[in-house]
């Protein structure tokens, strides 16, 4: 055989047996609701201000951040959630992003202001269902992030990388990932709030390479690529 076209046949050979994984780009919406304190008791949740499917007459799928100027000018804490069922998915690179809905909360007139300060983003186990004790549970690790409600404008996007948590939460075999936003320690919202939208979990796979032939297929393939370099040895002489 030829010596200078040796290299062209591994190369073809090469070519048909390692095919280059691709790339899967999956993205799934979440379920968003938001869920408030009695007024003047901020550690628990005790009803809902939005859910999931818009029931309760407020806008669906918003989840509300800050507070509200409840009885006795006591004001209700209120969070904002978004959960994502995990069925079929697979591990890979995960990334949460939501948007900024309106610059104030969800009730005209009580809490349709912004606030200046720190929006705290918490991950938890979800269950595919608007849950009120979600507005305390249990927080995964490691945290997720903050964010400054300092300039923000309507429709811009909030990005953080979720990774960790949501390959370690396929591998617990949770039913959803879940993420809360709350407003930091420190902040005072005087009454107002935020309210986001559009949550999306964007997770990038990596699919399987095509499947290598079995050794007799590839001694068929090597057997026919010199058997086309002898035919062509022949005819150039």
């Amino acid at each position: 055989m030829n010596s200078r076209l040796l290299p062209v046949l591994v190369a073809a050979v090469s070519v048909f047996l390692f095919q280059p994984a691709q790339a899967a780009v999956i993205v799934t919406a979440g379920s968003t609701f938001s869920v408030a304190s009695q007024a003047g008791v901020p550690a628990t949740g005790t009803h809902f201000h939005s859910d999931h499917a818009g029931a309760l007459g407020n806008p669906a799928d918003k989840a509300e951040v800050g507070s509200l100027i409840g009885q006795l000018a006591l004001m209700e804490e209120c969070r904002g959630l978004s959960e994502f069922n995990l069925a079929g998915l697979t591990a890979g690179t995960a990334t949460l992003t939501f948007r900024v809905d309106r610059l104030g909360g969800l009730f005209l007139g009580q809490n349709s202001f912004p606030f200046i300060g720190t929006i705290g983003v918490r991950a938890y186990t979800g269950n595919n269902a608007d849950d009120i004790a979600d507005y305390s549970g249990v927080t995964l690790v490691p945290a997720v992030g903050s964010f400054s409600t300092s300039g923000l404008s309507i429709g811009d996007v909030q990005s953080f990388d979720v990774t960790a948590l949501y390959n370690a939460q396929l591998l617990a075999a949770a039913p959803a990932l879940g993420f809360r936003l709350q407003t930091a320690p420190g902040t005072v919202t005087l009454g107002g709030a935020f309210t986001f939208d559009t949550f999306n979990l964007t997770v990038i796979t990596e699919e399987e390479p095509g499947e290598a032939p079995e050794p007799g297929t590839l001694a068929v393939l090597s057997l026919g690529m010199v058997g086309l370099v002898c035919r062509r040895r022949a005819t150039v002489g």
